[in-house]
């Protein structure tokens, strides 16, 4: 089997939900300016940049009647991770077998190393999609594939930005009130105000309640970051995540030290070459992955097996990507040291497949079923909002 072909398409979400907005914090005023693209055998065009979130859709085509599916992340637009695509990794592709995945995983790392100057998370929805392939012609769900741990795992909730404690602690009450038994924040990102929204959830949901926190860098100093520890060790927090900045490894090192409350960090650092630092250092208590930042299944399974052998658990990072979230749940079930599932809270990430993640009645999210990644693309509403084929 040679794969023959890897489609680029550039895809506006038409009625973006909030987390479909993610990472805008409250304020923030979207962009207004244009960029000039040409797809094959048509006239140069003006697309509107980050007036509304996109994805890339990439369809590996195979030289069999097998072709596999990844999203790529274009929050603040799809353009440029479609150009690095084509032209750094895309070569590396076509013509290969597409059941060759470690060797392309490393073929992608020595293209972007040599000249490709590109963000290695962009090869993720690739890898995912040579699994995809990988999964389908053994006739297997992806998670059996891999090597299944589970059938299902429990998800939490987790928000947007907001700005005011009282909407935190009714956006959790809901959580709770549709069946999820875990709950994130996404506070501002400002010390006193953290805390009382952390303060207002853990009021609202009473004190069996799984909780975390998660300020993504935030503006803590190293005095911030001890302060809202301290709070949110007394209010039972299970972990406080990106206290600081990810490359602070001194300071992450500092707080795992300091702190009761499980450090988590990790998530921008992303590659997995760079986790073992954190896991060395001991600057994490919980490392973060997933399909979309950590160079795809591949790379995540690398980083969750060398936490594993460090005793430390890799929580899979939500994708906000509604298929890339799915191959995170195939990757969740077929690793032990992995607690939860993050799924996006109130909606977004559903946009482009048929059946979204959901929670059943337990809180659990339950293994997929059909060959692959086990969803159906909706390819007619990617057809209506397609923007660039490239």
């Amino acid at each position: 089997m040679k794969i023959t072909d890897v489609e680029i398409i550039v895809v506006d979400i038409p009625e973006p939900g909030m987390m479909d907005k993610s990472p805008v914090k409250p304020g923030a005023l979207p962009l207004k300016s244009s960029i000039r693209h040409q797809s094959v055998g048509s006239e140069i065009s003006e697309t509107p940049h980050c007036t509304s979130p996109q994805i890339v859709v990439l369809v590996v085509k195979t030289d069999s009647e097998l072709e596999g599916y990844g999203f790529g992340w274009g929050t603040k637009g799809g353009m440029r991770l479609a150009h690095t695509i084509a032209e750094v990794f895309r070569p590396e592709l076509i013509g290969n077998d597409p059941l060759d995945r470690e060797r392309l995983w490393h073929a992608a790392h020595r293209a972007d190393r040599y000249g490709g100057l590109a963000s290695f998370n962009s090869y993720g929805p690739l890898d995912v999609a040579l699994w995809d392939i990988a999964s389908k012609s053994a006739n297997l769900p992806l998670y059996k594939y891999i090597g299944a741990y589970r059938d299902r795992i429990p998800a939490y909730a987790s928000s947007p930005f907001m700005e005011t404690p009282e909407e935190y602690a009714s956006l959790a009450i809901q959580a709770k009130l549709d069946g999820f038994t875990a709950f994130k924040l996404h506070p501002p990102g400002e010390p006193d105000l953290d805390i009382a929204c952390c303060e207002a959830v853990r009021s609202a949901v009473g004190p069996g309640f799984v909780l975390m926190s998660d300020p993504v860098g935030g503006n803590y100093d190293h005095q911030d970051a001890v302060k809202v520890g301290r709070e949110l060790e007394k209010l039972k927090y299970l972990w406080l995540e990106e206290p600081l900045y990810d490359h602070d490894i001194h300071g992450l090192e500092q707080l795992t030290h300091t702190l009761d409350i499980a450090i988590c960090a990790g998530e921008w650092n992303s590659d997995v070459f760079s986790k073992i630092n954190y896991l060395k250092s001991g600057a994490a208590d919980i490392i973060r992955a997933d399909v979309s930042w950590t160079g795809g299944i591949t790379g995540t399974l690398k980083s969750a097996h060398i936490a594993e052998g460090f005793g430390v658990n890799c929580e899979i990072h939500m994708t906000v990507l509604s298929l890339m979230d799915v191959a995170n749940l195939h990757v969740a079930l077929a690793i032990k040291n992995c607690r939860y599932i993050e799924l996006p809270y109130p909606d977004g990430a559903s946009f482009g497949i048929k059946n979204p993640l959901a929670i059943n009645d337990e809180g659990y999210v339950l293994a997929p079923t059909k060959p692959g990644l086990g969803v159906e693309i909706d390819w007619n509403i990617i057809n209506e909002n397609t923007v660039a084929q490239i």
